[in-house]
């Protein structure tokens, strides 16, 4: 039942829905976001929690008193008071009976509010496993490198080893309620780590929030991010590397992936939203701060955050709507890697040059005596 689920619903009221849930120890727990078609009427978040032995059987129920409005723009959960009087003719429900019949990748919700509001929907999973529908162009190293060189856009680079589709760190380990993510782990992960840094990040300042995600993100913490180079060579680096001589050997059709991003069209086209928490399924782009990270100015990092699930559906739906294009895909086979690395060391980008500290160091060490 965990996953992100989209769809729309139909009753007294006609929208859509996004409902985002986490499976914990005895329950299932989440957050459902209503979009009602008439803007006349509230954007609704409710957080709400089943207890496990009430969906064996796929079919289940709660109540739930967590209910706010989003706030119009910025798409934030604000009391109801706070909106009111953009609202003058609604009246605000105070509690919701939501049941859900779960099979496979089909979830039907139906909600009932004290105010009489009834709505069903059947929301589909947001598919993670499912290959990438991406159509990727298969070149060189020699190729690739022309490509860069000729290009005139100022463009943004994202190197993976395989073509897994585009997901951040935090979808990727099966978490999709991000205010659970920010009341319960990152408290806790602030707690831990301001023991070891300098700085002491002052998480109710947006740009330092930012900073200690990102802070974590480069050390392994999943988080909402997604980082991306404005360097095509670091992206290469991030895309070879791990891939030992001997894999890509054994392995020679193999084929990393760089993604190539429009960002700078993207920000003019879409609303950017650097909250976390918003209702908005965004993807934007962000410049933070490099507080304690010394990896970002080497890197030459940028990075992105998300609550979409599959960013790669959610782009390209955009480039239909928009009817342009944002994200190019290239391939290049593991066969290539030893040209790479080769090349790639003679311009000073290696595990130590581009992870300053020891683990950068003994990881560039590594490659070059174990091979």
């Amino acid at each position: 039942m965990k996953g992100q689920w989209l769809g729309e619903f139909k009753g007294t009221n006609n929208g859509k829905a996004v409902i985002n849930i986490d499976e914990k120890l005895d329950t299932f727990g989440g957050v459902a976001h209503f979009f009602d078609n008439d803007s006349s009427m509230p954007m609704l978040t409710v957080h709400f929690e089943i207890e496990k032995s009430n969906m064996l059987s796929g079919v289940g129920s709660c109540k739930s008193n967590l209910i706010n409005p989003l706030q119009p723009g910025s798409f934030t959960e604000v009391n109801w008071d706070v909106v009111k009087h953009l609202y003058p003719n609604v009246t605000f429900p105070k509690t919701i009976d939501i049941s859900f019949e779960h099979q496979e990748n089909q979830l039907k919700v139906r909600a009932k509010t004290d105010i009489d509001t009834e709505v069903e929907g059947i929301l589909l999973i947001s598919s993670l496993e499912a290959p990438s529908e991406l159509q990727a162009t298969e070149m060189s190293w020699d190729q690739f490198k022309l490509f860069v060189v000729t290009n005139q856009k100022e463009l943004i680079y994202r190197g993976q080893n395989e073509p897994w589709k585009l997901q951040t760190s935090f979808h990727r380990r099966g978490r999709y309620d991000l205010t659970r993510y920010q009341v319960e782990d990152i408290p806790q992960l602030h707690r831990a780590l301001s023991s070891k840094t300098q700085h002491v990040f002052n998480l109710s300042n947006p740009q330092e929030h930012g900073a200690f995600l990102n802070l974590a993100q480069h050390h392994g913490y999943p988080t909402p991010l997604l980082d991306w180079s404005n360097s095509p060579y670091v992206a290469a680096f991030f895309a070879f590397r791990g891939i030992s001589k001997y894999q890509a050997e054994q392995n020679p059709n193999k084929k990393i992936r760089i993604y190539i991003f429009d960002s700078i069209q993207w920000r003019k086209i879409w609303i950017q939203n650097q909250n976390m928490l918003t209702g908005q399924m965004h993807l934007s782009v962000i410049d933070l701060l490099a507080i304690e990270n010394n990896r970002m100015v080497p890197q030459q990092a940028t990075t992105t955050v998300t609550n979409v699930a599959d960013i790669e559906s959610l782009i390209i739906d955009s480039e239909k709507r928009s009817n342009k294009k944002f994200l190019q895909v290239i391939d290049i086979p593991w066969k290539e890697r030893e040209s790479v690395v080769r090349e790639l060391t003679l311009m000073g980008l290696t595990a130590g040059s581009l992870f300053p500290g020891l683990d950068g160091t003994c990881e560039e060490l590594k490659d070059k005596m174990f091979e």
